[in-house]
């Protein structure tokens, strides 16, 4: 019976350059070895897998005597026959990428190994199962479509015409095709198409054809009564020789002994098992023993318990507490936006604003050499008033307001106002003398400073403008005070990891270093295949961290990794009108993201405050997709409440898991919060971003299942306690979900908008609970994307 994925084990099996059409998986079970996969090479150590795509090039290099692989061979034309595309692309390599859906992969290889080999007949059918639950999970979250998001080259011209080729040669295979026809397809002279091949794909042009041929006819072949002569004829050979001799050079067998030999059949278990003794079995068992300590992947648990010990405990860090983004300076004389600034750091904490832009604020004529820094003077009298600190960033940001990552409503270019590195450090050299006579040094010096890479200082480039505009920013700063910190390079994490490299090792050559590097994560990835950088959407929901583990170990390689890495810009999308940042579930994803970021993150600044920040004609709804914690009139959002619970932990950490944070004061007062977050869908990262639906939401998410949290605090003073219970779901206090009542009518009249203010607000409950021997236990039950924060006071 036909497969669509078989799986053998190979042992110190070096393979030279070859080409399949099969996209295969290699699992390294043990040992080390290289695999170079056209011009790039990767080192897999154990545990290590990678997919190679179809009709690439690669090589295999065994550096143990003992490297044992399993090796995952999918269907390309089942594949193709599934989805409806032959434009199969995926990006899955645990050597230069992490995604937390490598681990549940790695899952089920191993539970696939581990059903082989207890060799019951039947768990043929789970293994089976298996099959498919592995290939979901690579299109859900490993698939790149070609024309996903945007496309980046990394200066080649020619790298679609691979596309191309393909696609010619999987529609034509049949035909009688021939170089001299494919070239003139593509206005091409023949020697040089030739020669382009053989480059690219490591065959000559007729090697490559009879390749596809062989792997169309090889079906037909084991699942079909065609004649041989037939089968060569209907897959594009001129005749039945020609059939026979590709054939055998490929398989060292004819048509007629492999269908003999193989008609019918799946791989037997010896089929698999090739080679190997029963000492390598016992040590692929023993392999897999240890892997089963791994948890299984959860498809809704329903039921948790978490304990923690009272007189154990750490400080509690919040680094998503400090900054939130507003946007260009100029927003800020606005007074209703200083109205919501006010409201961020009064009832959520925040305590620093970042803006940009500043120089657009300050009138400047270059002949007279006069500065006014009145509009600017305003904005920092604002913020210092109301006790908020200034993050500035130093550059010329773009003005735009983003549908869906490959489409702009706005996007307008800043005016680089300086026309030499001379006149950007004379002015910001007055710029820093202004401010510390106007605010005194010591206010200054808890200001950060940043300077983004923006693309015209070409930062990648040896010649660039980026590290001497840094250095005579660094230096204006530092010469004022050696406590002002800057830092750089606004890094988009994930979606410029290419750049990671040739950025930091030439930092790190420079004498000036930066106080801090800043990056930025907004769940998108680039993914590169020969010369062409794919950009998707990322289904991670530990997308930062883990896409800062990936930039921590390029900077730990190069020995650059000392500084503090802030997150100054963060959220799960770039779009300005995604309907999640409206809802109940962007929430949970905060709430979620912040207690994994305890401890692991040095700061996290959400984006951003206001819907204010990217008004414009299609915002006449009270809700527009934005991601802001504040709609244009000041209602708060889910999100909103998410800060604002997180705000309310005690100073003391007791303890967190995947749900739930526990924190205490020392003196018989405890805050939890917990959440019901849910993992987005296959379906969400197909949507464009600014069309998804709201009356289908919920299939953008893996289930809708409610979850029961059970918390037990040991050590507990014994006597009564006051429980205050806040909660938001989508049934009490979402904004989103009132607007749903209210038919998403625009254009809300006064009284309606009211209506939404007061009813836009996290509901509470109230309980006493004794605690008797030492133990403080509580439950409660969370609803889909439910958040909750319980405040727990005993009472005297």
């Amino acid at each position: 019976m036909r497969e669509i994925m078989e799986f053998s084990f190979a042992l110190n099996s070096d393979r030279e350059t070859h080409v399949h059409q099969d996209v295969e998986i290699l699992y390294l079970l043990r040992g080390t070895a290289q695999i170079l996969i056209n011009e790039e090479s990767y080192m897999l150590k154990k545990g290590d897998y990678i997919l190679v795509n179809a009709n690439k090039r690669h090589s295999i290099k065994n550096l143990e005597v003992t490297t044992l692989f399993a090796r995952f061979v999918i269907d390309y034309s089942m594949m193709t026959e599934y989805l409806g595309t032959n434009q199969l692309l995926f990006w899955c390599n645990t050597v230069s990428d992490k995604d937390e859906a490598y681990k549940s992969l790695r899952v089920i290889f191993d539970r696939i190994l581990t059903l082989f080999f207890e060799g019951e007949q039947e768990e043929q059918f789970r293994l089976r199962s298996l099959f498919y639950e592995a290939i979901y999970l690579l299109v859900s979250h490993f698939m790149v479509k070609t024309d996903d998001i945007r496309v980046q080259r990394l200066g080649f011209t020619n790298d679609t015409r691979v596309f191309e080729i393909q696609n010619y040669v999987q529609a034509n295979y049949q035909k009688q095709l021939s170089l001299n026809e494919l070239a003139q397809k593509l206005y091409l002279t023949p020697a040089y198409l030739s020669k382009y091949i053989r480059k690219q794909f490591g065959l000559s042009f007729l090697d490559y054809l009879n390749n596809v041929r062989l792997f169309h006819a090889l079906d037909e072949l084991l699942y079909t009564d065609k004649k041989v002569t037939r089968i060569a004829v209907d897959n594009g050979f001129p005749a039945t020789a020609s059939f026979n001799k590709a054939f055998k050079d490929c398989f060292e067998i004819t048509p007629s002994e492999y269908r003999r030999k193989y008609s019918g059949k799946s791989a037997p278990k010896e089929g698999r098992t090739g080679s190997l003794n029963e000492l390598e079995i016992e040590d692929i068992k023993k392999f897999l023993e240890k892997t089963r300590e791994t948890p299984e992947v959860s498809h809704g648990k329903q039921t948790e318990l978490f304990t923690v010990q009272g007189d154990k405990w750490e400080p509690l860090k919040k680094p998503w507490s400090h900054i939130i983004n507003i946007g260009e300076a100029a927003l800020l004389l606005r007074s209703d936006v200083q109205e919501h600034i006010k409201m961020l750091k009064d009832e959520l904490g925040f305590s620093q604003v970042r803006i940009w832009n500043i120089f657009s604020l300050i009138i400047y004529q270059n002949a007279q050499g006069f500065l006014n820094y009145n509009k600017l003077d305003r904005i920092l009298d604002f913020l210092t008033e109301n006790g908020l600190s200034p993050f500035i960033e130093l550059g010329f940001k773009p003005k735009i307001v983003i549908k869906a990552a490959d489409d702009f409503l706005i996007n307008q270019e800043s005016e680089i106002l300086f026309h030499s590195l001379m006149e950007y450090e004379h002015v910001l050299n007055e710029l820093a003398a202004h401010m510390v006579n106007r605010y005194g040094l010591e206010t200054v010096e808890t200001w950060y400073f940043e300077l983004w890479h923006d693309n015209r200082l070409k930062i990648e480039s040896e010649d660039g403008w980026y590290f001497p505009v840094f250095d005579a920013g660094y230096s204006v700063l530092k010469r004022i005070s050696k406590k002002i910190k800057i830092g750089g390079a606004g890094i988009v994490l994930g979606y410029e990891s290419h750049l990671y490299e040739a950025v930091f090792s030439a930092w790190k050559k420079r004498a000036i270093w930066p106080d801090f590097l800043s990056v930025y994560s907004y769940g998108y990835v680039m993914i590169p295949q020969e010369g062409i950088l794919y950009g998707k959407k990322s289904l991670d929901s530990q997308y930062t961290l883990n896409q800062l583990d990936v930039l921590k170990q390029t900077l730990s390689q190069l020995g650059f990794d000392d500084r503090p890495i802030f997150v100054s810009e963060w959220n799960f999308t770039i779009s300005n009108r995604n309907m999640l940042n409206d809802s109940c579930w962007k929430a949970a994803y905060l709430v979620k993201n912040c207690i994994d970021a305890e401890g692991k993150i040095d700061l996290l600044a959400c984006w951003h405050g206001t819907d204010l920040i990217s008004e414009h004609y299609d915002t006449e709804a009270v809700l527009n997709g934005d991601s802001g914690l504040l709609t244009k009139e000041g209602i708060c959002k889910p999100a909103f409440y998410a800060f604002r619970f997180l705000s309310r932990m005690q100073p003391r950490l007791l303890g967190r898991n995947s749900h739930a944070m526990i924190t205490a004061n020392g003196r018989g007062n405890y805050g939890i919060v917990c959440h019901n977050y849910k993992k987005l869908t296959y379906q969400y990262a197909t949507k464009e971003e600014d069309k998804l639906d709201l009356e289908q939401m919920e299939s953008y998410y893996e289930d809708n299942l409610s979850m029961r949290l059970q918390f037990r605090i040991d050590g507990a003073e014994d006597g009564e306690y006051l429980v205050k219970s806040h909660y938001m779901n989508q049934s009490n206090g979402s904004v989103q979900d009132l607007w749903k009542e209210m038919g998403y009518q625009k254009n809300l009249s006064g009284e309606e908008m009211m209506y939404m203010k007061q009813m836009g607000n996290a509901h509470m409950e109230m309980q006493r609970v004794t605690v008797k021997d030492g133990v403080l236990e509580l439950e409660t039950v969370l609803m889909p994307h439910e958040i909750r924060l319980l405040e727990i006071k005993y009472q005297y």
